[in-house]
C-alpha cells in the first residue's frame, strides 16, 4: 500500500506542496486548460484540496467510461490547500463570479454553503435517479443533502470498524470476537500494564465521540438540523470514552503533535513500541497500520463496534468528499457526466481503490474482484465484505448550517475538558446547546 496522507493532512496541509504549480491550473486528459485550448473542445474548470483526489480523477479521465464518449473535453483541475479552496469557492459563489463547475467539498465545510436562502450548488436527485438505490446514502449523499435536496456525490464509504493484536488476544487466552464492550473492557484489563494499553483515546478531536455516537444510535442533528449532541445516548458516548481512561483504565490519551491532533508521528509511533494494541476507526484510519507499522503483519484482526453502548450499532460513518456543480457552471450536464464517471460506475470507483484504497460508496463496485481480495495485514480480512455487510446499517447523516461550528465547540467544551480536565459530560455537552442556540 502507497503512504496516504493523514486525516489531518486532509484537512489542513492537502495539496499545499503543489499549490504553486496547482494555481496555474492542471488539465486531466493530457490538455491544456481553459487557455490555450485547441480547436474549441469543450471544457470543464473543477477545484479541489488534495492531490491524491486530483490524481484519481486524472485516472477516471484517462479511462474507458469518460474517454468513450467525452475524450475530447478538456479538464482543468486546480488544487488549492484545504482552508483556501473551501474559503475562495465561498467567496466566488458569494459574490456570484469565479466559481468553478464543480468542486469537492469536504464533509466538515459544506454547511456554510446552506446558511443563505439559496444553496449554490446544483440539486442532483433528478440526475441521480434510481441510482441513489446502488449508492450507501450516509457515506455518499447524506453528507451534501439539505432540505431534500441532494448537492453533493462522494465516493468513500468510510465505515468504521474496530481493530486489535490478535496475537495479543490469544497469548492472554482472551476469546475473540468481542460480542459486548464488556468483553473489550475486561480484555483491556488483561493486558494492559504501565507501558500497554488497549486504546489511544483522542481529546482535541471529536471524531471518537462522533463515531461511538453513531453506534449507540444518534448523531449531532436531527433531520431538521436542530442539535441533539446532548441526548442521553450522546452522553452515553462520551462518558464511555471517559470511562476507558479513567474508570477502567485501559486507554490513555492519544498523542498530539502541533497541528495533528489525529494521528501525528508519535501516535503511530506508539503503535509500533506496542504502547496501543487495538483501535476503532475508518478505512483511511486504519490504514496508518500496514502503511506506518508494517513489522506487525498479520498480528491485527478486525470485527464490527461490539454490542453495549446504546443501542449498539455495529458501525459508523466517519470522513468524506462530495463533488458538486456550481450554480455558475454553465456545463451542468457535462459536469454531471464526469461525477457519475467518478462515483457512480464501478471502473470509476476502482481507480481510486488502486490509488489509495478508497471503498466505495457505490454498492455494485462489491461484486468485482478487487474488492473481495483478503488482506493479508489484517489476518485475511476481507474488507470489502465485511464493509458492504455494515454499510447497510449505518446511521444516516443530518446536515445542517451549524454542523462545523457545533463540531469546533465539541472539541473546545466538551472533548478537552471531559478527557483532560475529567469536567462532567452530559453538562459539557449541554453547553454545546446553549453556544449554538446563543450564537
Amino acid at each position: 500500500m502507497r503512504r496516504r496522507l493523514s486525516r489531518r493532512e486532509f484537512l489542513k496541509v492537502a495539496g499545499a506542496g503543489v499549490a504553486g504549480a496547482a494555481l496555474l491550473g492542471t488539465a486531466g486528459c493530457g490538455g491544456q486548460g481553459d487557455e490555450g485550448q485547441e480547436g474549441g473542445a469543450e471544457s470543464l474548470e473543477m477545484w479541489l484540496f488534495s492531490e491524491e483526489r486530483a490524481e484519481w480523477i486524472r485516472q477516471v479521465l484517462q479511462s474507458e467510461v469518460w474517454t468513450s464518449e467525452h475524450g475530447d473535453v478538456e479538464v482543468n483541475l486546480r488544487v488549492f490547500p484545504y482552508e483556501q479552496m473551501h474559503d475562495r469557492l465561498q467567496t466566488a459563489l458569494v459574490s456570484g463570479r469565479g466559481a468553478p463547475d464543480l468542486a469537492d467539498v469536504e464533509i466538515s465545510r459544506f454547511s456554510p454553503f446552506i446558511r443563505g436562502d439559496q444553496v449554490p450548488f446544483v440539486p442532483l436527485n433528478d440526475r441521480i435517479g434510481d441510482e441513489i438505490d446502488n449508492v450507501y446514502t450516509p457515506a455518499g449523499t447524506d453528507p451534501w443533502t439539505w432540505e431534500g435536496q441532494i448537492y453533493g456525490l462522494g465516493n468513500e464509504l468510510n465505515t468504521c470498524v474496530l481493530a486489535y493484536r490478535q496475537d495479543i488476544m490469544e497469548d492472554a487466552g482472551i476469546q475473540t470476537p468481542f460480542e459486548t464492550w464488556d468483553q473489550v473492557i475486561e480484555a483491556g484489563r488483561e493486558i494492559s500494564t504501565a507501558d500497554r494499553k488497549m486504546f489511544a483515546i483522542h481529546d482535541e478531536a471529536f471524531g471518537d465521540h462522533y463515531m461511538m455516537s453513531q453506534s449507540a444510535g444518534t448523531t449531532y442533528f436531527d433531520e431538521q438540523g436542530n442539535y441533539i449532541g446532548d441526548n442521553e445516548l450522546s452522553i452515553e458516548a462520551m462518558q464511555f470514552l471517559y470511562d476507558l481512561v479513567y474508570e477502567h483504565e485501559i486507554a490513555d490519551i492519544a498523542p498530539v503533535a502541533g497541528d495533528d491532533q489525529w494521528y501525528p508521528p508519535n501516535y503511530r509511533a506508539a503503535f509500533r513500541a506496542e504502547r496501543f494494541v487495538a483501535v476503532f476507526g475508518p478505512p483511511w484510519h486504519l490504514a496508518m497500520l500496514p502503511l506506518d507499522v508494517p513489522d506487525q503483519s498479520g498480528l491485527w484482526t478486525v470485527q464490527e463496534f461490539p454490542q453495549g453502548v446504546g443501542e449498539g450499532i455495529p458501525t459508523a460513518q466517519f470522513g468524506g468528499t462530495g463533488q458538486c456543480i456550481t450554480v455558475q457552471s454553465e456545463k451542468p450536464d457535462l459536469a454531471w457526466e464526469l461525477i457519475r464517471a467518478c462515483n457512480l460506475t464501478t471502473e470509476g470507483v476502482l481507480e481510486d481503490f488502486k490509488l489509495r484504497t478508497v471503498y466505495p460508496t457505490y454498492s455494485p463496485a462489491y461484486e468485482d474482484p478487487a474488492l473481495q481480495e483478503p488482506s493479508d495485514y489484517f489476518a485475511d480480512t476481507r474488507f470489502g465484505e465485511l464493509y458492504s455487510s455494515l454499510a447497510p446499517q449505518l446511521v444516516p447523516f443530518n446536515q445542517s448550517p451549524q454542523w462545523a461550528e457545533a463540531t469546533e465547540t465539541i472539541i473546545r467544551d466538551v472533548i478537552t475538558p471531559v478527557m483532560q480536565d475529567r469536567a462532567d459530560a452530559a453538562e459539557a455537552l449541554r453547553q454545546v446547546r446553549s453556544a449554538i442556540e446563543g450564537g
